[in-house]
């Protein structure tokens, strides 16, 4: 009976914080991207530890006035951006997509909460969003994220994820987007080693 007790309670644990890892960025690497005029650059990686089996990474430069570089990169783990003094830059992280266009995810996330991003480290506030798609209807969020150095996870409630139509429904999670933004006169470099839903 000693044993058993506790592993019921390592059971229950275990399943009332289930997660679903959408990436830990070890496979579908991407050599390092070099951005320094306005052309975007799309990229498609594959991997056993993607959510739907592909990544696309969608990034360009908004603003570069004195010729700095953006870099890019997916490598041991991590998804690397560089944006240099006073670039500004976009940077989408797309799943639910495939080589072949649209490759919807059907997945059911209403028995979820949130959404968590871990940032292995982060030079400076910028902004975050994250699209859900069911079919064409979204639900979008978006927020600032502070700077801090070393590890740290950056959660998105379900709760503030705000819908943009009637026939959006958490029970059916087609397409998952994610915005990393730099909008800093002091540019911004960030690494995140892992997307997952709990």
């Amino acid at each position: 009976m000693r044993i058993v007790l506790p592993l019921i309670a390592i059971i229950i644990t275990n399943v009332m914080h289930s997660q679903l890892v959408i990436d830990d960025f070890t496979t579908g690497e991407v050599d390092n991207l070099i951005f320094t005029d306005m052309k975007d650059q799309r990229k498609i990686q594959s991997g056993k530890n993607i959510i739907g089996s592909y990544r696309q990474i969608y990034a360009k430069l908004n603003q570069n006035p004195h010729k700095q570089n953006m870099n890019l990169s997916i490598k041991k783990g991590l998804l690397i951006m560089s944006y240099t003094y006073d670039t500004r830059g976009t940077t989408y992280v797309n799943y639910g997509i495939n080589k072949s266009g649209n490759a919807p995810l059907n997945l059911d996330l209403s028995k979820y909460k949130s959404l968590k991003v871990e940032f292995d480290a982060k030079s400076t506030i910028n902004g975050i969003n994250l699209n859900l798609f069911t079919n064409n209807t979204y639900a979008a969020y978006g927020k600032h994220v502070p700077a801090r150095e070393g590890k740290f996870v950056f959660t998105i409630p379900f709760t503030e994820i705000k819908p943009t139509g009637e026939s959006f429904t958490f029970s059916d999670i087609d397409y998952i987007r994610l915005q990393f933004d730099s909008r800093s006169k002091t540019g911004c470099n960030m690494a995140i080693s892992k997307i997952w839903i709990e």
